[in-house]
């Protein structure tokens, strides 16, 4: 496992973003091969990834998070990376906010090693810094290794989405 002194996570630049949509692609192609009716991806999917994270990078509202693992001897490179964002909730609780991770990965070479481990420890304290009480993700249920880390670092089961095709 790395140290915390091996991984470098700072907010994402221009030149990483190409990297980090292939890293969120990743993930994608892994839910549209589980169920490809919930996940089903566009072809133009790539190009559309960089226009939205163009957009939202260096948005006060939006973190957008690159891991860079300093290796011995070697080159700093990049890891993984993740997106949040603050989203209103519907005007029913107490609080107007919640932080949603809409994508967390990390290269499958340099899994197990806690790099994912700390760019979330990095959002959830940007959540509290931002001022809302909740960081909140989707985790796709057969994904169990994913589904254990977020249990581990601390997130609660609060509900299952469920899916009913209409066609």
């Amino acid at each position: 496992m790395a140290t915390k002194k091996d991984i470098i996570c700072e907010p994402a630049r221009e030149d990483d973003v190409d990297e980090l949509v292939d890293l969120c692609l990743l993930v994608e192609k892994q839910h549209e091969a589980y169920w490809s009716v919930r996940w089903q991806l566009r072809p133009d999917i790539r190009a559309r990834y960089i226009r939205w994270m163009m957009g939202n990078l260096g948005q006060p509202r939006w973190l957008l998070l690159a891991a860079r693992l300093a290796a011995p001897n070697g080159p700093v490179v990049l890891a993984g990376g993740l997106v949040a964002a603050i989203t209103e909730e519907i005007p029913i609780y107490t609080y107007r906010e919640y932080a949603f991770i809409h994508d967390l990965a990390v290269k499958p070479e340099f899994r197990r090693r806690g790099i994912a481990r700390h760019l979330l420890e990095h959002a959830r304290r940007w959540a509290a810094d931002q001022g809302v009480n909740q960081l909140r993700l989707m985790a796709a249920h057969q994904n169990a290794a994913a589904v254990a880390l977020f249990e581990k670092v601390g997130f609660r089961v609060t509900y299952h989405e469920m899916v009913w095709p209409t066609n």
